[in-house]
């Protein structure tokens, strides 16, 4: 019974990927509204049925496919520097890899940050890098209050997002590097404000 799931799991894990690999070509040659699930289901070989097996309707299978492409990006690198002193090369290895995965799927985020889609992508993106700051800022000194770590984390993670979307409709006139080099200077306001905002709080409650 065990092997039989596990070949009804590989047998979805390719449906996903044609669909997927479908809907990308289709973003290449028109917009997100002009294909519909018949032409994505044509180019995956898949039946309309299995589609509406998994999917309610475009919309949903667009954010899926969001949340696929980024569970694939490889952030283990990234989030295993051990220690504190390593806050800020982690912070830009994270960010590096996040914009460079951008960059590969600019036709799906064209998509996403379209005024009629972008709000539920916004939640997922934000929660992902909301996730990551939280680790990282609970590095930067041990004992810091969880809730302080949140508190950053959910601000910067919204400012980060709002700089991708904005790439994404600019990407042809600002170069990624640029995109780096003000993010550096940022981590290290980030790590700064941090140490002291967590500093001046334990000195009040010493006073």
């Amino acid at each position: 019974m065990q092997s039989e799931n596990k070949k009804i799991d590989v047998r979805v894990r390719r449906t996903y990927r044609q669909l997927i690999e479908s809907f990308l070509k289709l973003l290449t040659e028109k917009s997100f509204d002009e294909i519909s699930i018949s032409e994505i289901c044509e180019g995956a070989e898949v039946h309309r049925a299995t589609f509406y097996k998994h999917f309610d309707d475009k919309t949903e299978f667009l954010n899926f496919c969001v949340k696929q492409l980024l569970s694939e990006v490889d952030f283990s690198s990234v989030l295993n520097y051990p220690s504190p002193e390593n806050v800020k090369e982690s912070c830009m290895s994270f960010v590096k890899t996040l914009f460079s995965f951008i960059d590969k799927n600019k036709v799906l985020f064209a998509a996403v940050f379209s005024d009629r889609h972008s709000l539920s992508f916004d939640t997922t993106l934000i929660n992902v890098i909301t996730d990551f700051c939280a680790i990282k800022l609970q590095q930067v000194l041990e004992g810091v209050p969880d809730y302080k770590s949140q508190i950053f984390s959910n601000f910067y993670s919204g400012s980060i997002v709002g700089v991708v979307k904005w790439y994404v409709k600019n990407y042809e006139v600002c170069p990624l590097e640029d995109i780096y080099s003000f993010f550096e200077r940022r981590v290290d306001e980030i790590c700064d404000a941090y140490i002291k905002y967590y500093l001046d709080d334990m000195k009040d409650k010493l006073i």
